[in-house]
């Protein structure tokens, strides 16, 4: 899969870890974080690799969890 712009998955991983909701954030804000989760694990999914089925499974799991979040 080409990308416009280069993956570097040292730099999305700290930008995910520095912005982890806080306790006592909205759901909203949750949510929104597990999203990000998710698009990070699918874009190392498309990279290939032993762990992508797991990565696409990690994707999945966040997703749904951000899912539930929105609807509660």
């Amino acid at each position: 899969m080409a990308e416009s712009k280069t993956f570097n998955a040292i730099i999305e991983l700290t930008a995910l870890f520095y912005h982890r909701p806080g306790a006592g954030a909205a759901d909203e804000e949750v949510a929104a974080w597990y999203q990000a989760k998710g698009r990070l694990y699918e874009r190392l999914a498309d990279h290939g690799g032993p762990e992508a089925a797991q990565e696409r499974a990690c994707a999945a799991a966040s997703y749904e969890h951000a899912r539930r979040l929105f609807a509660s």
